[in-house]
């Protein structure tokens, strides 16, 4: 990354030099050239090819260099070939950025790789910003300086995009919308500037309102939850993420790995931060568009208003599974609601006002609910009896109904009263509403084909809504314990100088000993009068096969349980060793048996077996996992997820309240609760463990054995990187 973070001059540059420029229609250096001209630019303007005089109109040079005048900015329309000498130039003439259109970097892989390395290196010494390369250009307020076919209408969202052929149709499409765009931003490589930092600017930028991405990957996962936290606690940031398929999931030899999907990082950093997550393009601009001209509601509670009773219910299953409430009307606007409304109508929520509605019906109910009828009553209402914070209004065309007249009501009302709650439409048909359709969006009210859509964009609103009202990222209480890190360290060290990257049992026990978490004493055995000895010193105990390459003991006959004798350690040392050749591996290395000291259930009440682990991601780094664990866990895949990175106890309450196994913990049929305190600190412990250190890949606590006091992680694996 560049050391000088500035490239406000991409937005609003005084001069630009279009390296490549070219006279001939069809070719992308004429076509970047025409766009900067007829976008209305109003700074100077440098054509450089060698081999023209004038390029439609304007002087051309033969390089930087020759321009007499300072140049802002670069568009690099050039083989790539050429592009790294031409950047050394751009160096020299002091320029401060540049737009690397030209394709034949990184994406080719081999000498692309090498090359786009080297522009990196040119820019470092210059102090000068890169956009791509291979990318689309920038387009922003004040030029195009992209070779897209159009340039898009100026407006309030801001598009970051890391594919050019994704934000040309987006801007396409836009052309029949009513909003525009304060830039389109197209990412390319990210050879040096990338999503983060555009968002970072953005949410600063008060020509955006709403920022909406595309993005493929995203680089620095530290770096963007650090930023865009921050960022969309000023501004709504709507993410698709486009590759999320299970078959990106890095194989793990852990139950974590196993279980932890490829998208499921992105799903946690987007909710860590305040993301909307677009699934859809269609999302994408929904939620664009109701974020910009809507009012955020204040409280999750909205009212149905619908002339058919199929698309209203359709409407109320929608609402339900967005977890969206009803609003329950008080006893003023019901009184108003059977008033005025005919018999067979239900006037509580969903309000099917049937099917013969007219105009002034429906701006009777939408005036009712949000307390506007006030003076046409006998009854007062008071400010305390309006429970509906937003409305979603439905028509099916009926021959009774008239679609223009009730779409230009709606908009009366929505800004002769200037409500600050979201007022959102499905008119569902085609030739009868599409008229209607076009003058409500044209008139800044979102209009859906389908009441799911309008249901998905109102639940993005109250995520957001309750984005803005949790403690930002960098206030959070991180709960810090007193541990032994240096122990730990050596424990890794010596692993690596073994050339192993898996721990051994007694290194895990030790491991979590320096951290507080409670485990079994252990002891490695490699001997079998070893075993006779420990098993002396601990009582009645477990023994386990001491592999690497043995991740299942189970299944290979690994482990032998409740042996209370010196002479039963000998014998099942022996019996454990020759099952683990006969039925693991054959390149398995076995360092000795682990002898363990056997929890005695007897004396416990209730066992829950939970697992709890920790999975690597390379963006956003550890993601922790808890749920039902034993040798069932990767077939009931009973789990929740969290990211480490500022993880408070909040977190972890809330991580295991989405299991199944909590109800089990709490205690059902008279049962006495588990010690779910002491789970929830093992969390934080393993949270402050991995964090601590990076170099720690996976790990698996299978089964942690939850008691009514206490608890002990019985059965560990860590695994560690080389480096």
């Amino acid at each position: 990354m560049i050391v000088d973070h500035d490239f406000s001059f991409f937005f609003n540059p005084n001069s630009i030099a279009i390296v490549g420029a070219s006279s001939t229609p069809g070719k992308v250096g004429y076509n970047v050239l025409k766009n900067v001209i007829e976008s209305g630019y109003s700074g100077k303007i440098f054509p450089i090819n060698p081999k023209a005089k004038t390029i439609l109109g304007y002087k051309a040079y033969k390089s930087v260099l020759d321009v007499p005048e300072n140049i802002d900015i670069a568009i690099f329309v050039i083989p790539s070939t050429s592009v790294i000498p031409v950047a050394e130039e751009c160096g020299k003439k002091e320029i401060k950025g540049i737009v690397v259109i030209s394709a034949g970097f990184k994406e080719i892989g081999g000498e692309g790789i090498k090359r786009e390395q080297a522009l990196v290196q040119i820019a470092k010494k210059f102090n000068m910003r890169i956009i791509g390369p291979n990318c689309l250009g920038f387009i922003g307020l004040h030029y195009n300086g992209s070779f897209a076919a159009n340039t898009p209408k100026k407006g309030h969202i801001a598009m970051i995009s890391q594919s050019g052929a994704m934000l040309t149709g987006m801007m396409d499409y836009s052309m029949e919308q009513a909003f525009g765009f304060s830039c389109n931003i197209s990412l390319g490589n990210k050879a040096d500037l990338d999503e983060v930092d555009f968002i970072k600017f953005l949410s600063e930028d008060n020509d955006t309102k709403v920022i909406l991405c595309y993005l493929e990957s995203i680089e620095n996962g530290e770096k963007f939850l650090e930023v865009v936290s921050k960022a969309a606690k000023k501004k709504p940031i709507i993410i698709l993420k486009a590759g999320v398929s299970e078959a990106g999931a890095r194989a793990a030899s852990s139950h974590t790995g196993a279980l932890a999907g490829s998208d499921i990082a992105y799903e946690l950093a987007f909710a860590k931060c305040g993301v909307i997550r677009a699934k859809t393009i269609a999302d994408l601009f929904d939620y664009g568009e109701i974020f910009l001209f809507q009012p955020i509601p204040q409280k999750n509670s909205f009212a149905i208003i619908t002339n058919a009773g199929g698309p209203g219910i359709v409407a109320t299953d929608a609402f339900e599974r967005e977890d969206l409430k009803f609003a329950k009307f008080s006893e003023p606007i019901l009184h108003q609601l059977r008033d005025k409304l005919p018999m067979e109508a239900a006037i509580f929520n969903p309000i099917d006002i049937i099917g013969d509605a007219s105009p002034k019906r429906y701006e009777f109910v939408i005036k009712t609910i949000f307390g506007l009828n006030s003076d046409e009553s006998t009854i007062k209402i008071n400010e305390e009896d309006i429970t509906t914070y937003g409305a979603l209004i439905i028509m099916s065309p009926q021959a009774q109904t008239h679609p223009n007249d009730v779409a230009k009501s709606i908009h009366t009302i929505s800004k002769k009263f200037l409500l600050e709650k979201p007022i959102l439409c499905s008119f569902i048909g085609g030739v009868s509403i599409n008229e209607a359709t076009k003058y409500l969006k044209q008139h800044f009210i979102p209009c859906y084909p389908f009441p799911e859509r309008a249901a998905q964009s109102l639940k993005a609103m109250v995520d957001y809504n309750e984005y803005l009202k949790v403690t930002p990222l960098e206030q959070l209480a991180i709960p810090q314990f007193t541990v032994n890190r240096d122990r730990v360290k050596q424990i890794f060290q010596n692993a690596k100088k073994d050339d192993r990257t898996v721990l051994l049992s007694h290194e895990t026990s030790e491991i979590f000993e320096c951290y507080g978490i409670k485990s079994p004493k252990s002891r490695l055995a490699r001997t079998p009068r070893e075993a006779m000895k420990f098993q002396e010193d601990l009582g009645r105990v477990v023994m386990k096969i001491v592999s690497p390459q043995i991740i299942h003991k189970t299944d290979v006959g690994g482990i032998i349980l409740d042996i209370s004798s010196p002479e039963q350690a000998f014998e099942a040392y022996i019996q454990i060793v020759d099952n683990s050749k006969r039925f693991g591996p054959q390149n398995a290395k076995v360092y000795g048996v682990e002898v363990q000291k056997m929890i005695d259930f007897k004396k416990e009440k209730k066992v829950n077996e939970l697992i709890i682990g920790m999975s690597k991601d390379p963006q956003f780094g550890p993601i922790l996992m808890i749920g039902s664990g034993g040798i069932y866990a990767n077939f009931l895949k009973d789990v929740s997820f969290a990211l480490s990175y500022q993880f408070t106890k909040e977190d972890a309450k809330e991580m295991l309240h989405k299991t199944k196994i909590f109800s089990l913990l709490q205690g059902v049929r008279g049962e006495s609760p588990s010690d779910v305190d002491s789970i929830i600190e093992v969390l934080l412990r393993l949270s402050q463990l991995v964090n601590d250190f990076p170099e720690i890949m996976e790990l698996d606590i299978n089964p942690l054995l939850s008691f009514i006091k206490g608890y002990s992680a019985v059965d560990i694996k860590i695994t560690i990187s080389r480096e």
